[in-house]
């Protein structure tokens, strides 16, 4: 039976709609991808720079085509995810600049795993 809720409140959620979609995934990891590119760009230090372009951005993309295309499962988008938050890691192990975006690719890595668990 449908109760009607009175002003004030909330909707309690259940467990699996605290869970990311896909589309909010894909969300996660634009934002971390803006933020690795802005992070790379001048004056930033070259070696970092490089690290992001070279190791990051390519390994975000390629988990970006699968959560495109709706292979929410795919070990590929785990892979790449884990892999650019391994290297996102020796950055900010090696200067605290870069924590804020190992944590932004925890976050999508974290959402990844529910999706994939959901699918």
């Amino acid at each position: 039976s449908y109760v009607p809720m009175t002003e004030g409140e909330m909707r309690v959620k259940e467990a699996e709609d605290l869970w990311p979609t896909g589309p909010e995934v894909l969300d996660t990891l634009e934002e971390a991808v803006q933020m690795a590119e802005a992070i790379a760009a001048p004056p930033a230090d070259r070696w970092a720079a490089r690290a992001i372009s070279d190791q990051i951005i390519p390994r975000l993309y390629a988990a970006r085509t699968y959560l495109e295309v709706g292979h929410l499962s795919s070990p590929e988008i785990r892979l790449g995810i884990s892999a650019a938050k391994l290297e996102a890691g020796h950055l900010a192990d090696a200067d605290p600049r870069y924590g804020p975006l190992y944590s932004k690719i925890r976050v999508l890595a974290e959402e990844a795993d529910m999706v994939s668990r959901m699918s």
